[in-house]
């Protein structure tokens, strides 16, 4: 039995890369007995409403959220790095972000119509109209590719469409057109948002990079960090913890679920053992604009 109520504050639906409605997601988070849970699509706020109707329907506190990627550079990395930054506790009706959001989906496109036209000349024929299809609008992302291509055939499975075809540097990718660290933040918090490193063991730093990393965000007004995160090792939590607690910036955490996009990531509990504290939300909400 769980000691204390658990929290998801990242998770995707339907209207980003993941299987379940917003309202599915609010329906799983109280079955998980979770006391408050995110709603993190990326780059969108589109499913936004229809999460708060649900949140009010189930009595279960619902966060407006947003996950947006940007590219970091610095002296101590070699080129740039892509890292992720959510918002959390956003007005999903600020007129900037609505702006700005709907011009990084229209780049998306763009950049899909180009990915689409790449993987057609390597052998592997598609259109953009079936790829929207698999997506069910044009907000799609690699992992909507994948699908296609296991649906066509040309694939065994997700991970092979990955390791072979659209990762970064593999023949089929084509790099997005991202804003910067500084924008993202920015963007989050003047729509009243507490703008959060995600998973920041995924870029594949040194501890001390990270660290490094994390220190300069904190200055250019990072307010977080996810510590917790469905694939961390025990010691990469403590090691996430530790950089928090050293740059100043408050713990958050999630699953990432992204329903059967992702398996064996379940909401609330990420791989089984996922647990996250109520405590982290009273840290972040402390970090809130007034």
């Amino acid at each position: 039995m769980q000691k204390h109520k658990s929290i998801d504050l990242h998770t995707h639906s339907t209207f980003s890369d993941g299987t379940y409605t917003p309202e599915e997601i609010v329906r799983e988070a109280v079955s998980k007995n979770l006391s408050a849970v995110a709603l993190t699509d990326h780059d969108c706020v589109y499913g936004l409403e229809q999460f708060q109707s649900a949140g009010k329907k189930y009595g279960i506190e619902t966060i407006n959220g947003i996950e947006l990627a940007s590219y970091y550079s610095a002296p101590f990395i070699e080129g740039k790095v892509e890292i992720h930054i959510v918002g959390l506790f956003i007005d999903r009706q600020n007129k900037e972000l609505l702006k700005r959001t709907e011009e990084i989906l229209a780049q998306r496109v763009e950049r899909n119509k180009k990915m689409v036209k790449r993987l057609t000349e390597l052998g592997f024929p598609m259109t953009y109209n079936e790829l929207r299809s698999i997506a069910g609008r044009d907000s799609c992302s690699r992992t909507h590719y994948a699908l296609l291509m296991v649906q066509k055939g040309y694939v065994k499975d997700k991970k092979e469409a990955f390791s072979k075809y659209i990762s970064t540097g593999m023949p089929g990718f084509v790099p997005r057109v991202l804003p910067t660290p500084d924008e993202c933040i920015c963007l989050i918090k003047n729509a009243g948002g507490v703008p959060v490193l995600a998973h920041p063991t995924l870029y594949r730093l040194s501890y001390d990079k990270t660290e490094l990393m994390a220190a300069d965000l904190r200055k250019k007004g990072m307010e977080a960090a996810e510590v917790m995160y469905s694939t961390y090792s025990p010691e990469q939590e403590a090691q996430m913890t530790a950089i928090a607690e050293s740059t100043g910036l408050a713990r958050s955490g999630g699953s990432d679920f992204h329903g059967t996009n992702k398996t064996g990531i379940f909401l609330g509990t990420g791989k089984g053992n996922l647990s996250i504290p109520e405590e982290f939300l009273y840290e972040l909400k402390s970090r809130c604009r007034d």
